[in-house]
């Protein structure tokens, strides 16, 4: 009897939390007119009932000629929303003292644009590459 409590008292459990499988996947890309941002994140990919959610730490390195004061660096937080009903991706970039709306097209190399409260229009690229698995529980 109370192995069989046991194993009803886990199958409730598990129906409240849906497991997704959670995978480490690397970004590189350039923001800027000039791509003069280099872009670099690890995110985690996880499956949701409207499509695919990637999320995770972002550092954008200033590339540009004009690094007057030697390389500057700015970090924050990347998420992005993959639709499974027609494939657009939407997503933030919030860094300090800003976020920005991305808009991009589909397909193996993203594309697009970043607007921001210092600036509309700003273009992004940028591709994402597996680079492990991990098991993330995610309640839905």
């Amino acid at each position: 009897m109370i192995a069989l409590s046991a194993r009803l008292s886990a199958v409730l459990v598990c129906a409240g939390a849906t497991a997704a499988f959670g995978q480490s996947y690397s970004v590189e890309g350039q923001v800027g007119y000039l791509q003069e941002w280099e872009m670099k994140a690890s995110l985690t990919k996880t499956m949701t009932s409207t499509g695919v959610d990637y999320d995770g730490p972002v550092t954008l390195r200033h590339v540009g000629l004009c690094s007057a004061n030697g390389v500057e660096e700015k970090s924050g937080v990347v998420q992005l929303k993959v639709s499974r009903r027609n494939s657009a991706i939407e997503g933030t970039l919030v860094i300090k003292d800003d976020s920005c709306r991305i808009v991009v097209s589909a397909s193996k190399s993203y594309s697009g644009l970043l607007n921001c409260r210092d600036g509309q229009g700003v273009p992004i690229s940028f591709s994402i590459n597996p680079t492990g698995d991990t098991v993330v529980a995610t309640e839905k």
